[in-house]
């Protein structure tokens, strides 16, 4: 069985507190675009991964691996399963590309297996793996609470032409919440909540903001680099996704997203352009 598994960009990202468990309680809004990677799943002798990509683990470190370890422990199955997967993703890039594997991964072994999983069951299963697998599970437009797993699903956003460009730098994303300041309320979100349901989508698009942004530029200067030069491509917004690197651009115009394109694409190898989709 194969499936395409798809990224996500944070269109909102804020950090609000931090928990007693060591986490952060972050708000934000989660959207899919139609970049992916191609995940096989098969039942197989051995548990084996594999993949086209030197990039990503092959071992228990891959949350493919973890996910396959938390169904195996709740449903007690004996089966194992060759998974090889097709990177197209940038990896470790604030796109959720190991967190999308680990999320089809869970519906195809659910299918293969006839385990006959609610959409709850797999989203206990994707939370207890990595805090982004819950909404990659659901995979529509939505207001994101808690770790990133409490999900308010919102009105589809119309299709839109995004600019996807990756520098390559790895950025933790510990690092990164261990030197953000918490804003401690959602106001700020919950005005543009507003704004997207009264669909004023270029007043939501402007509105825009991701708080980690400060922590990463800090870190990797180029990422204001890419930002300031996608403007002068005439974007509406220009954004960080997740804890970077990865820098996103909202255009409305193709003959600019295009120049855009074509500009980066000879600096940066993973650049794309994308569209916002639902799974």
């Amino acid at each position: 069985m194969k499936k395409k598994s798809y990224a996500k960009i944070n269109l909102t990202l804020d950090v609000i507190e931090k928990r007693q468990d060591g986490y952060h309680n972050i708000d934000g809004i989660m959207q899919m675009i139609d970049l992916y990677d191609e995940v096989e799943v098969k039942i197989s002798d051995e548990f084996k991964i594999t993949s086209n990509s030197k990039d990503i683990p092959l071992d228990e470190n891959n949350l493919v691996y973890k996910a396959y370890l938390a169904m195996k422990d709740k449903y007690k199955f004996r089966e194992n399963f060759l998974i090889h997967i097709e990177k197209n993703i940038p990896v470790s890039a604030g796109i959720a590309g190991g967190s999308t594997n680990s999320a089809v991964v869970i519906e195809m072994i659910d299918e293969i297996l006839g385990l006959n999983m609610s959409l709850d069951d797999k989203k206990q299963i994707g939370k207890s793996v990595g805090a982004d697998i819950p909404y990659l599970l659901v995979g529509k437009t939505a207001r994101t609470r808690g770790i990133g797993d409490e999900l308010e699903i919102l009105d589809s956003l119309p299709t839109t032409d995004i600019l996807i460009v990756n520098n390559g730098v790895e950025i933790a994303t510990p690092y990164v919440y261990s030197n953000i300041v918490p804003s401690g309320n959602s106001d700020r979100i919950d005005k543009l909540i507003n704004v997207y349901k009264n669909k004023n989508y270029d007043e939501f698009f402007k509105g825009l903001y991701n708080v980690m942004e400060k922590v990463s530029i800090s870190y990797c200067p180029e990422i204001q680099n890419i930002k300031d030069k996608m403007y002068e491509f005439n974007c509406i917004k220009s954004l960080m996704s997740g804890s970077g690197p990865t820098v996103f651009g909202i255009f409305n115009d193709d003959k600019d997203i295009k120049k855009a394109y074509d500009y980066f694409k000879k600096i940066y190898k993973n650049t794309f352009i994308v569209k916002t989709m639902e799974r």
